[in-house]
């Protein structure tokens, strides 16, 4: 076992863990985390919650954010102590063999397939938009009348699974994050421009939900607030699976115990519980490190997420425009044509 890092009494520690300034020039985990849950918590729900109550719940934004921080952040520290992921965390907990495993599974299966299914029809939406198809256009297939806006949400998919499938993907994830960038940044720009006076601001701290308008009602067919809350709960900073996945990446990065472990290997118990005082020593450094990158991760997720809430509160909510079903690109494309026109809504449908 010597191969193994772990300050034992007899072997060779992790290495040194940096420290001050010198955290920055290694955080990279965050980077990956943030980029992979903002999607369409941020995209779609977040303008969509932010026109119908305001930013009267900017407060659960920030709470929601902050939670999966902990539950990301906690299994990270759980992976740099002891050099295995969270899903092998999972497996130590008593009872059946796997059980817990088995459970994640199954719940992250029915999960994914219900979140893929709705993406590809929000994605239908934004690509029937960007065409120009008519929202009421629709082909005869095998005796069934179809829109071209499922169609498009069909060929989304489609091409999704293509790329995954051939692991072609590097020009379209350049292009992509290029785009995605630009677009995030300019709904920041526009939350600066239409951001609340401080007296409203400091309201959106009150702890409590708006109650859904009479307009919004009539065009969503919601009239309960927690309708409106709960979808924004569960996908801002992403799903359960992105806090799991954080404790791989930062195998991948090689923080504390984990360094050169590599994906899929349970730790060495032996090792832990023979760990000298200065491998707990610079373990306790890599935690400081874990902490320092999940926090960036999370001020990012934070001023993202609120960006898009202010954004839809400022600028949907005085047009009284509820992002809905076949209308939903259309209407979110308003936060950038707002400002930029036809260029600001081409780049709101792409990047969307």
């Amino acid at each position: 076992m010597a191969n193994e890092r772990g300050k034992t009494e007899n072997g060779v520690g992790p290495a040194a863990p940096p420290r001050g300034l010198a955290i920055l020039a290694i955080v990279g985990p965050s980077m990956v985390w943030a980029a992979e849950y903002i999607g369409s918590g941020e995209v779609i729900l977040a303008p969509r919650a932010g026109a119908i109550l305001g930013i009267g719940i900017l407060w659960i934004v920030i709470a929601t954010v902050f939670l999966k921080f902990l539950i990301g952040m906690c299994g990270a520290r759980y992976t740099v102590c002891t050099g295995e992921g969270m899903i092998d965390m999972f497996d130590r907990i008593p009872g059946p063999r796997h059980w817990a495993v088995w459970v994640v599974l199954v719940v992250q299966f029915v999960a994914g397939a219900v979140s893929t299914g709705a993406l590809a029809s929000a994605s239908g939406s934004f690509v029937s938009d960007l065409l120009g198809i008519d929202r009421s256009s629709a082909l005869n297939l095998f005796g069934a009348s179809v829109t071209l806006r499922s169609l498009c949400g069909w060929a989304v998919a489609i091409f999704a699974l293509s790329i995954a499938w051939m692991g072609e993907f590097r020009i379209l994830k350049v292009v992509m994050t290029a785009l995605v960038l630009i677009m995030v940044l300019s709904v920041m720009l526009i939350a600066v421009r239409v951001f609340p006076p401080a007296s409203e601001f400091l309201r959106s701290f009150s702890f409590s939900i708006p109650s859904v308008p009479d307009w919004a009602a009539a065009q969503s067919g919601v009239s309960d607030s927690w309708k409106i809350v709960l979808p924004l709960l569960g996908w801002s900073a992403g799903g359960f699976a992105s806090q799991v996945w954080y404790s791989y990446w930062v195998i991948g990065a090689n923080y504390g115990m984990a360094e050169g472990r590599g994906y899929g290997r349970p730790a060495d118990v032996n090792i832990l519980k023979n760990l000298g005082q200065s491998a707990a020593e610079k373990i306790k450094g890599w935690c400081r490190v874990v902490y320092a990158d999940a926090t960036l991760a999370l001020v990012i997720g934070i001023v993202v997420t609120s960006s898009f809430l202010v954004a839809g509160a400022g600028v949907l909510r005085p047009l009284q425009q509820v992002p809905d079903k076949e209308k939903v690109a259309e209407t979110l494309s308003q936060l950038l044509s707002w400002k930029w026109g036809a260029v600001g809504r081409t780049l709101y449908l792409l990047a969307g």
